[in-house]
């Protein structure tokens, strides 16, 4: 059996409303009013009263509506999905709901398809490495490192959208082939190759598990990215591991920003003063840090060094430079309260984010971040909402961080609301 508020529906029905519709006209995400129609949440209370406006009745009424919680029956399309994988309603409305039942059939099936090919797939994985033959003293083929190094990009793109605990499963199934080699002494070459594609894997392991607040391991899993990394003998990793170290980490508020200062300025040295994509990261990331410490001068000095490394770079490293130039932009320029360069940063940044990675969830924290000094009420309410619309496992560190600091650059009789004490609570580490 599932839940519904199927009365809730019928009422957005008659007013002429889709869900996208009915969530333009109260500035909240389609999928928000999708997960209240099928009672997942309850609208928070800021945004009562813009619902029952838009569906012309009393907040008594709404009430009502919200509390009418009926029980449907799920329907199994296909044999072999469990009971309870779909969830369908007994009269769906094509165009309301926000999930394509095709495609949740389909991953369903892919899953139940994927338990039992599993150990078929590992016996295979372990048949390829054993049929390819090791470099000259050396405990490992070069396609081995080869097939690590590409699975590296593979893993980034679930970490733009995946739960983090889906990530750390991939890694760990990678790790656990990687990490016998790292035991032997491979040869000159082989070791540095093994070393980069290990600490890739290292510095994605110690990022999500600092996204899911395990800060005793996430510690453990830095200090080996950085030593990988170095043994590697590659500066621009070397960098990398340092910058994203720094920027994950403070996206956890038991961490000291000021503390970070150093392990970033370590990051912009390693990267050299030739314009590249590593030093426009460190450089950024150096800027997303002076402005965590409260040193916002400082930080937008850096923005301006991001600015004119940009300019510099040559037209083959644009691309994978400017998203870093816009974020870092519209993040700084909206803790400073600039909302001209702001509103110019967030227009150019959003071209370079899928609507569902977590950094476009973070870029519009940005919009309640550079109106909390001048409406800390509307700004509370689309924090809140923001992370209302999100499922629990994508309200991750490094999103709820951003959301923090919306309440850093509320005015001090602002932070006492009680908006600013429930955003407060949802973004703290516990």
């Amino acid at each position: 059996m599932g839940l519904k508020r199927r009365r809730l529906a019928e009422r957005r029905r008659s007013m002429g409303y889709s869900q996208e519709g009915l969530a333009e006209r109260i500035h909240v995400e389609r999928s928000t009013i999708g997960r209240w129609e099928r009672a997942d949440v309850d609208p928070i209370p800021w945004v009562r009263p813009k619902l029952a406006q838009a569906l012309e009745i009393t907040l008594d009424e709404l009430t009502d509506l919200l509390n009418d919680i009926e029980e449907v029956q799920k329907q199994q399309d296909a044999p072999g999905i469990p009971s309870g994988t779909v969830d369908r309603s007994p009269t769906p409305n094509p165009g309301d709901d926000d999930v394509n039942r095709r495609d949740l059939l389909q991953g369903a099936a892919v899953l139940t398809a994927g338990a039992a090919v599993t150990p078929v797939l590992a016996a295979l994985d372990k048949g390829w490495r054993d049929s390819e033959p090791p470099l000259p003293g050396a405990s490992i083929s070069q396609a081995m490192i080869d097939d690590w190094e590409n699975a590296y990009p593979v893993h980034v793109a679930s970490y733009c959208t995946a739960p983090p605990a889906v990530v750390l499963a991939a890694l760990a199934a990678d790790w656990t082939e990687i990490a016998p080699h790292l035991r032997h002494n491979q040869p000159g070459s082989v070791g540095r190759d093994l070393a980069h594609a290990a600490a890739r894997h290292a510095f994605l392991i110690a990022g999500e598990l600092t996204e899911i607040g395990d800060r005793r391991r996430s510690l453990r899993w830095w200090y080996k990215a950085r030593n990988l990394a170095d043994r590697a003998e590659d500066h621009h990793i070397a960098s990398y591991s340092r910058s994203w170290e720094v920027t994950t980490r403070l996206s956890d508020d038991r961490e000291d920003p000021k503390s970070l200062i150093p392990l970033v300025q370590e990051a912009r040295r390693l990267a050299g003063t030739r314009p590249t994509s590593p030093l426009i990261y460190a450089v950024a990331v150096e800027a997303e840090t002076h402005a965590a410490a409260g040193d916002l001068p400082l930080a937008l000095n850096a923005v301006r060094d991001v600015e004119e490394l940009y300019s510099r770079l040559p037209s083959t490293g644009r691309q994978w430079g400017e998203d870093r130039l816009r974020y870092i932009q519209s993040q700084v320029y909206a803790w400073a309260g600039d909302a001209k360069r702001a509103d110019e940063a967030q227009d150019a940044a959003r071209a370079h984010f899928r609507p569902d990675d977590y950094q476009a969830v973070q870029l519009s924290l940005h919009v309640p971040m550079l109106h909390a000094r001048t409406d800390p009420e509307h700004a509370l309410e689309q924090a809140l909402n923001i992370l209302d619309a999100l499922p629990p496992e994508r309200r991750v560190a490094r999103v709820r961080s951003n959301a923090r600091r919306v309440i850093t650059v509320l005015p001090e009789k602002a932070r006492e609301l009680p908006a600013a004490r429930d955003l407060r609570a949802l973004t703290t580490a516990t």
